[in-house]
């Protein structure tokens, strides 16, 4: 079974490509993708003679990490970051999808509440890694106006860049911020 070729029969994961396995048995349990700049993780919930069931959910590098450091169960790591998920259902011919809100899928489908991933010390070390890596090279280019601002939505947090970035008319070329714990990220500015 080739998850990217399933997965590829949707028409928005055209490009998806399997990313970092988390659990595996005989096939891939709890894992993620990438589809473009975008990173979703899955869980296989369903394997029977008759059909295959995943569940995903767009997500995020400081989820991923969380969940490998056992701060936060597998179900909350599916449920945190969107409201939307995606159930994708393979039954070794056709591929089937539909997208739900959280509060609308079967408790079957999602990970039992109040499990964590268990993991020994370092045992995904590598994997975090790889996540905080890809987590700090994040940059937003905005296109700078006079006499405007602009909002940005970053980690269910705002922040709101108003005509105080710009000196005498100038555009600066680079804004720090410090938004709770998040210190010293940087937005460029075009």
């Amino acid at each position: 079974m080739k998850i990217e070729k399933i997965f590829r029969n949707i028409p928005f994961f055209k490009n998806i490509v399997l990313d970092v396995i988390l659990f595996e048995s005989q096939y891939p349990v709890l894992f993620t993708c990438k589809n473009g700049n975008d990173i979703y993780l899955f869980l296989c919930c369903t394997v029977n003679a008759d059909k295959v069931v995943w569940i995903g959910t767009m997500t995020d590098y400081d989820t991923l990490i969380a969940l490998l450091e056992n701060q936060i169960t597998i179900r909350n790591a599916f449920l945190n970051v969107t409201k939307e998920k995606i159930v994708i259902t393979y039954n070794g011919e056709n591929v089937e999808y539909r997208l739900v809100q959280s509060k609308d899928i079967p408790e079957d489908l999602l990970p039992t509440a109040g499990e964590y991933m268990d993991a020994d010390e370092d045992e995904y070390a590598e994997e975090i890694a790889v996540f905080k890596n890809r987590s700090f090279n994040v940059e937003y280019v905005i296109q700078p106006c006079i006499n405007s601002f602009y909002m940005i939505h970053y980690r269910e947090k705002s922040i709101m860049l108003t005509d105080e970035y710009f000196v005498d008319g100038e555009s600066v070329t680079e804004k720090r911020y410090d938004i709770g714990e998040i210190q010293v990220k940087k937005i460029a500015l075009a």
